[in-house]
């Protein structure tokens, strides 16, 4: 069998798939779109376009530039980025040279996510230049209570069965990390215990990135939808009985 035969048939992601909800309460810690186009080195200017300024300016009046540093081998490469926050900093949009991303700290729902990421990518449209982007990706960074003795109630047992079962014992770090394909494109999971500072209590962190290649512009908000859809009963999937019972019942069953 060929390589390329071989990657043809890799079985796919395959938890169980749930209808959309929304829940009165989250885990969210941070929700990023972020999508990327062929390389414009206009936008590495000081000054971000000007219609793309102006068209942010009233939901994101919070403007900067800001500098990336990327540390890898060999000399640190560094990138302009332009910032734009909204009112009490709940939304954020970044553009780079070769992408551009929406996030926020602050999730209610989904509606409202890809809202805001339409009218993102109404701006963006005249100053890209480009007819698809080469990576549409969708992150959500969840963090849930962390104990020992609670963790299988929190987190699927599939994922934290050592952990609950105390093999490790009172663990300092715990880091896991699975990627495959999904219908769409690729997905990574990172999942494990973090302690955010010296005298912070530990929690899980469930951090799920899905993506697609190659994507038309025309269809970008219908690929988010996708991946949106396939993240959902992955994160489903992932959560514990204490969890679920967390979030309460679903208030609405589509568009969540």
């Amino acid at each position: 069998m060929s390589a390329n035969n071989s990657v043809a048939q890799r079985a796919l992601l395959n938890v169980p798939k749930v209808s959309a909800a929304r829940y009165a309460q989250n885990f969210i810690r941070q929700a990023v779109c972020e999508l990327r186009f062929p390389t414009l080195y206009e936008l590495e200017a000081a000054r971000p376009p000007a219609s793309f300024a102006l068209a942010l300016r009233k939901e994101y009046p919070n403007q900067q530039l800001l500098e990336s540093v990327n540390v890898g081998i060999g000399t640190p490469s560094r990138a302009n980025v332009h910032t734009f926050k909204s009112k009490k900093d709940r939304w954020t949009v970044n553009l780079k040279a070769s992408s551009v991303s929406l996030e926020t700290s602050k999730y209610e729902t989904f509606l409202e996510f890809k809202e805001r990421l339409g009218a993102v990518l109404k701006a963006a449209a005249p100053v890209i230049d480009s007819d698809f982007f080469t990576r549409v990706g969708l992150r959500y960074i969840n963090v849930v209570p962390y104990t020992r003795s609670e963790i299988s109630g929190w987190v699927n047992p599939s994922l934290v069965g050592p952990l609950a079962d105390g093999i490790y014992g009172d663990v300092l770090d715990h880091v896991g990390r699975v990627t495959g394909s999904t219908e769409c494109g690729t997905f990574m999971l990172q999942h494990g215990v973090m302690v955010e500072g010296s005298n912070a209590n530990p929690q899980y962190s469930l951090d799920f990135d899905f993506s697609s290649e190659d994507v038309p512009f025309d269809q970008t908000l219908e690929m988010v939808q996708k991946l949106h859809d396939l993240e959902f009963s992955m994160f489903e999937w992932a959560l514990g009985p204490l969890a679920k019972a967390h979030l309460g019942p679903s208030l609405i069953s589509r568009n969540a």
